[in-house]
């Protein structure tokens, strides 16, 4: 069972060490909600994640993430994020993501598409990759609540990795989901070649400038 342990671990350093780490803010802290035309978005967050193989875990990293966002129009937003991560058990230098890409609202409020494509970069290497999302939401009637499931997958375009699969679960608390949010997240991330997961723990926090009161 070490053995076997010991071997997933390895496995998951040598392979993803620089890509699959940093898909651990499976839909970073997003909903269906889309910015109104003009409206700006600030917002910060703090993931953690886990390898968990045969009934066994293994903390990986910590991420703190700040993100912009800009209403383009009602159903185009432009997103803008980046995220730090260092390794839980490790003196390591830990890794950036830089990234940035198109969100588009399809149903307004219930159902979006995101494009996001960027580079991972620490100690003079980099990697480009996109991260196309689908973003499902039940909204309250007050304004107050929300859920969010979100399925994405990663493709990288200077790599041998695997195509990986993420799902994930996020909430929207808030007096009022137009203004600002916070939001609780959970979520998974497999390879379908491996047999072990990662999850990942985080909660965000986001501000709208420029929208109405209510």
């Amino acid at each position: 069972m070490k053995h076997l342990w010991s071997n997933f671990l390895l496995r998951v350093c040598a392979l993803f060490s620089l890509l699959f780490c940093l898909s651990q803010c499976i839909v970073p802290y997003e909903s269906a909600r889309m910015l109104p035309k003009g409206t700006a978005e600030i917002k910060g967050g703090f993931s953690h994640s886990l390898a968990s193989e045969e009934g066994e875990s293994e903390g990986l990293n910590n991420g703190l993430g700040i993100g912009l966002g800009y209403g383009i129009t009602d159903r185009i937003n432009l997103k803008m994020r980046y995220e730090r991560l260092l390794p839980v058990d490790s003196d390591g230098e830990g890794l950036n993501y830089l990234g940035f890409g198109p969100k588009f609202g399809v149903v307004p409020g219930k159902f979006a598409m995101m494009f996001p494509f960027g580079f991972y970069f620490a100690e003079g290497e980099t990697t480009w990759g996109m991260h196309p999302a689908f973003l499902f939401t039940l909204p309250a009637r007050n304004n107050r609540f929300e859920g969010t499931f979100g399925a994405r997958t990663d493709i990288f375009f200077e790599s041998e990795a695997d195509l990986l699969i993420a799902l994930n679960l996020g909430l929207g608390f808030s007096q009022n989901l137009d203004r600002w949010a916070i939001r609780p997240d959970w979520g998974l991330i497999l390879d379908p070649g491996e047999s072990g997961v990662v999850w990942t723990f985080g909660v965000g926090f986001n501000y709208n400038i420029g929208s109405e009161e209510k």
